[in-house]
Parts: C-alpha cells; sequence; structure tokens
C-alpha cells in the first residue's frame, strides 16, 4: 500500500491544536499505517477563512462560529490561482495546490499488543520505539503526521495527537 499523497509531511510553520485519534494493528510496512493529520476530518479544530479569488474586492467577514475559530493561516486555495507555468510546466488549472498541513504539538501512542512498535514521522526512518504493552508521549514533538510498523508481530494500538 502506498504512502498517503503528499508524503512526507512538510515541517511546522505554526502551531494549530488538533484533535487526532486512530486505532489499528500494526504490519511489517511503514505505509499501512501512514496517518497525515489533517486528513481526519475531526482533527482540525479551525476552519479556514474563506475562499476569495485574485482581485476579488468583496469583503467577508464571517469566520467560525462561537464553537470554532477561523484559521490565522489564510484561506483556501484553488489550482486556478497557482503561480503562472514555467517553462514545460501544466497549465495552472492542471496544477495542484498544495496539501494543507496539520501539526500536533503533543502526540501519545499506546502499544496494547504483544508485539513491539516502530514509530516514524517521515516513513523511512524510525524514531521511536514502544514495546509491548507500553506507551510513550512526545511533547513538544511538531509533526503533522506519523506512520507505525510492528516488529515481529502485529500488536494492536491507538495514536492520539493534539
Amino acid at each position: 500500500m502506498p504512502f498517503p499523497t503528499h508524503w512526507p509531511p512538510r515541517p511546522a510553520s505554526g502551531l494549530r491544536s488538533i484533535r487526532f485519534y486512530v486505532t489499528g494493528s500494526a504490519t511489517a510496512s511503514f505505509g499501512d499505517n501512514a496517518w497525515l493529520f489533517v486528513d481526519q476530518v475531526t482533527a482540525n479544530t479551525i476552519d479556514p477563512t474563506p475562499y476569495l479569488a485574485p482581485g476579488d474586492t468583496t469583503t467577508k467577514v464571517q469566520v467560525g462560529d462561537l464553537d470554532r475559530g477561523g484559521s490565522p493561516m489564510g484561506g483556501r486555495e484553488i489550482a486556478q490561482d497557482a503561480a503562472p507555468p514555467q517553462h514545460e510546466s501544466p497549465p495552472a488549472t492542471q496544477q495542484a495546490s498544495p496539501k494543507a498541513q496539520l501539526w500536533a504539538n503533543t502526540i501519545r501512542i499506546v502499544n496494547e499488543g504483544l508485539g513491539d512498535l516502530q514509530v516514524s514521522f517521515d516513513g523511512t526512518n524510525v524514531h521511536g520505539y514502544i514495546p509491548a504493552s507500553s506507551e510513550v508521549i512526545y511533547r513538544e514533538r511538531f509533526e503533522s503526521g506519523i506512520c507505525l510498523r510492528g516488529v515481529g508481530a502485529t500488536p494492536t494500538f491507538h495514536v492520539e495527537a493534539w
């Protein structure tokens, strides 16, 4: 199974509060259990600002509500707003906008199984190891995605990120 589109995640450029939670069973491949936090619908607690096309003079002030704030990171993008194509580039309408990213401040990984888990934040390198029936909490670890794989077994796990 391939990694998600736009993997590996870009480094963080700011902070956002997220609510990410997944459970599963690990396999021997990082690609089988890889997530970008932004892909979980409930993870983003901030609504993006309204989309305004280039040159639009309309003022839109409604952003979020009493429960959800507007994004301090700008509005939505569409492919037509991409920079003009350079030599040999596809037309702007065929260029994809960069994937939005959410970064976690704290990540908790619980290994509920009998096998060990390896953790990666780029899908290649091992950044952490969680023995069977234990957990780890990464604080002040600004990551926008995670992947896990089992070592010698298929342990069950759950991941929380905020």
